[in-house]
């Protein structure tokens, strides 16, 4: 009887869902938080009312949420087809267009929103975050002046920090990180950092970047930019402690590899092919870390996987002209063999080569090339 009973109940309920119209089960589902429950009665409205736009859209949402992007997006579609005169049909698949990194589709979407209604805010800050994106960072920083007020309770400020800089509209940009409510944020002080970086004001940017560091000891972009900044200032210990924070936060290729290049500097070749050697593990396709630990195996005097390393750098990327030079003087420095270093130099002009000076400086490359590089054979391949 109890078995009788249930499947009476939800017969009666399921009967009941039937019988609402469209648009009750479109204000039903409004009202539903799951995303699931939402599509389910989403997708009764759409059998009802087959061209009930709203319903797609927020059949739409229900996908995006859920991060099935491609049903999402036919959703999206088959509004605009519904009402395309509707800005906010084109504004909605914009805004998926970009969770989907399809810069281009998004930006032709915000276009046409724009268009259709050219006083909403909105659209202008979206556009702009598609600009800087595309790196158009003229057309980000104009789009998003035009849509500033919409964004004035929001993060939009730090945001869109990139194209100001891109744009080196630096004077502007301290104006509106002094507006801003997170002033005093780790994120607001790495910004400051770069606008001084870019000023070329270092000791001030140091300074940023240690005060966003303060704030969050694992923000991972101002230890960066604090690392290169003591590079470029000589001061190769402090970069070397900044690297070795970043390689503890995220183990990444790059960050051994920038590291190996610090105790390159300081002659500590050991640690450095170490570093290289961590990088390629991570990144066994990268030909610069290669390259860079072909470099230091010469220093080394390790001359045969120097010369292995340094071949699978010009396998990996043979447009570059570095790794031909290191080869070079590899062959030079191991057996003294000029027809080898001098095929190898050709390679490297032919791919663009041009800082020949650098190849006649003990302080250099030109070490590489110790007492071939006073013949004049050198010199006439150099600059024929």
């Amino acid at each position: 009887m109890r078995k009788l009973l249930l499947i009476f109940l939800t017969l009666l309920c399921t009967n009941g869902l039937w019988a609402l119209t469209g648009q009750a089960l479109l204000a039903k589902a409004k009202t539903e938080r799951d995303p699931q429950a939402q599509i389910k009665l989403l997708n009764k409205a759409i059998d009802k009312s087959p061209k009930l736009a709203d319903a797609y859209h927020y059949r739409a949402d229900a996908y995006r949420t859920l991060g099935r992007h491609k049903q999402a997006l036919d959703d999206y579609s088959r509004t605009i087809k519904l009402r395309p005169k509707d800005p906010f049909r084109y504004y909605a698949r914009a805004l998926l267009y970009m969770d989907m990194q399809r810069w281009t589709l998004a930006l032709t979407d915000l276009n046409t929103a724009i268009e259709l209604k050219p006083a909403y805010k909105k659209f202008y800050l979206a556009r702009a975050r598609v600009y800087q994106q595309l790196g158009k960072y003229e057309q980000a920083v104009a789009d998003y002046e035009k849509g500033r007020r919409a964004a004035a309770k929001t993060d939009s400020v730090l945001e869109i920090m990139p194209s100001y800089i891109g744009a080196y509209r630096y004077d502007k940009a301290l104006r509106l990180l002094d507006a801003s409510p997170q002033t005093d944020t780790a994120a607001a002080h790495y910004w400051r950092g770069r606008i001084h970086w870019g000023r070329n004001e270092a000791d001030e940017a140091v300074s940023s970047f240690s005060k966003s560091i303060n704030r969050d000891e694992t923000f991972v972009p101002a230890y960066k930019y604090r690392a290169n900044a003591f590079k470029e200032m000589g001061e190769l210990e402090a970069a070397l402690a900044d690297y070795t924070i970043l390689i503890s936060l995220e183990p990444e290729a790059i960050f051994y590899n920038r590291r190996g290049l610090i105790y390159e500097d300081l002659g500590l070749f050991n640690q450095a092919e170490e570093d290289y050697s961590h990088a390629i593990e991570l990144n066994p396709k990268w030909a610069i870390a290669y390259n860079n630990r072909g470099y230091v195996r010469l220093r080394l005097k390790d001359w045969e996987n120097a010369k292995k390393d340094l071949k699978t750098a010009v396998s990996l990327d043979d447009a570059a002209a570095t790794p031909y030079i290191n080869l070079a003087g590899a062959y030079w420095l191991h057996k003294k063999d000029r027809k080898q270093a001098y095929a190898n130099l050709d390679n490297a002009l032919k791919r663009n080569f041009k800082d020949v000076e650098s190849l006649y400086k003990e302080d250099q490359k030109g070490w590489l090339f110790k007492g071939l590089n006073q013949t004049s054979q050198f010199r006439a391949l150099l600059y024929k």
